[in-house]
Parts: structure tokens; sequence; C-alpha cells
């Protein structure tokens, strides 16, 4: 079995997917770490399976899974972490806006006892620099208020997409997750609170890459909603193992 299983996203990737796969394999393959690196092609229209395909041809431990319907990205992480082998299974997002160094900080976590760690751009730290545009900071730390007024407290940045878990902590927490959509990241470590998990929040690098899919008025506004659906989700007893 593999140590590590980096799973990442992808729904129409072919410009940022590229340089995000060279990374995260070198910086593997340096470290010497048996990797499993998962790419999900989320209904993607554009060359993302090609680029994927291809660059398989020449580095070992790359699966690529494909489906033809964009389902959402929490969808895609879900299948792409219940598919994972690895100890540790660490979650990317396909823009590598968060450097795979940061990987060493969540480990780290992990090592000191946490059974998740999450990238947070948002927790105070005067060693870590994040670049991200004003309006989406302000939206994020909105959404951020209601989330931690509802489901986590405490949490600085629920949705950062670079989250490591241990094997038995992912599994668990995904097979029970319901969100296809951009919430998942809130229902997920939801879960994982409801079920004893412990999470560790760490600062992380982090730097605006041009070509988010996410629509900030529209997906915001569904996750408003996502996040209201997994409050009542839970008083109605639906995430009990």
């Amino acid at each position: 079995m593999p140590a590590l299983s980096v799973v990442i996203p992808a729904y129409n990737e072919e410009a940022r997917l590229p340089s995000t796969l060279s990374s995260v394999h070198g910086f593997f393959a340096t470290a010497a770490v048996d990797l499993e690196l998962i790419v999900v092609n989320d209904g993607s229209t554009d060359g993302t399976v090609l680029v994927v395909e291809n660059f398989a041809k020449h580095h070992p431990g790359v699966r690529l899974i494909s489906y033809e319907l964009n389902k959402g990205k929490g969808h895609a992480v879900k299948v792409g972490v219940l598919a994972s082998q690895g100890d540790l299974v660490l979650i990317d997002d396909a823009d590598g806006n968060a450097p795979i160094e940061e990987f060493s900080r969540l480990k780290q976590a992990i090592e000191g006892g946490a059974d998740v760690a999450i990238g947070s751009r948002a927790k105070p730290n005067s060693a870590t620099v994040v670049q991200a545009l004003a309006y989406r900071t302000f939206i994020g730390n909105t959404f951020n208020r209601i989330v931690q007024t509802l489901l986590l407290p405490g949490i600085y940045d629920s949705q950062c997409g670079f989250k490591l878990f241990t094997k038995q902590a992912a599994h668990d927490v995904f097979s029970a997750s319901l969100v296809h959509g951009f919430a998942f990241d809130v229902e997920v470590l939801y879960i994982a609170k409801l079920r004893g998990y412990s999470i560790s929040e760490v600062s992380v690098n982090w730097h605006s890459v041009p070509g988010s899919k996410v629509n900030v008025v529209v997906d915001s506004t569904k996750m408003f909603f996502e996040v209201i659906n997994i409050y009542l989700r839970s008083m109605a007893g639906k995430y009990r193992k």
C-alpha cells in the first residue's frame, strides 16, 4: 500500500493542471515517498483527460478516475478519497495555490496526534504569506463567520483546498458525506468533529491563481443554503454512525 494518496479534483483544468502535477509528483519523488496520485476528472469538456494520460505515461503512481457528467467538486473529491489506498490522504486543488511544500506543515500536525490537518489562509501566523483577491477574502470571511456560528466554532478557514487525513478518518468521514458542491469541506469537517476526530488547523502559504471555477455570487449563495442543509441534516441525525 502507498504511504500517501494525493487526490486532485479536476474540471476543465487542462491549463492549470500540468504544473500542479509536476510539482506534486516531483516533490514526493525527491522525498522518496511511496505516492499514489489520483486525479478525478469531473466531467471535463476540455483536454484535462489527455493531460493526465500523457503525464501518467512518464510518471509512476498516477491514476485517472473519469466520468462524463460534471457532478461537483465535492462528489469528485469523495470518489477520489474512497478509491485511495494510502496511509495518509492529501486533498489538493488542481491550481496548486497552496505550494506542495506546505504538506510538511500538515504532516507535522498529523504526527502530533491530529486525525485531520487543514490548511488555513485565515489563521493568524506571521510566518506565512497569503496573496488573495480582496473581494474574495471579504466574501470568504463572511461565509466563514456563518459556518463558525452554525457548525464549526474555532475554525478560521474551512474552505482552503489543502487538507490531510489519516486513512481511517478520510474513509469514515467521506463515506458519510452528502454534499456534491463547494460546501463539501464544511460538511466533511463537521462530520469529523461529530465523530470525535482531532482537527488541527495549520496556517499555510497560499497564492491566488487565475482561472477559478467558483462564481463568487452564484456559488456563494449555493454554499450558504448547503450549510443550512448540513445543519438541518445534523439536527435530524443524518450523520450518526
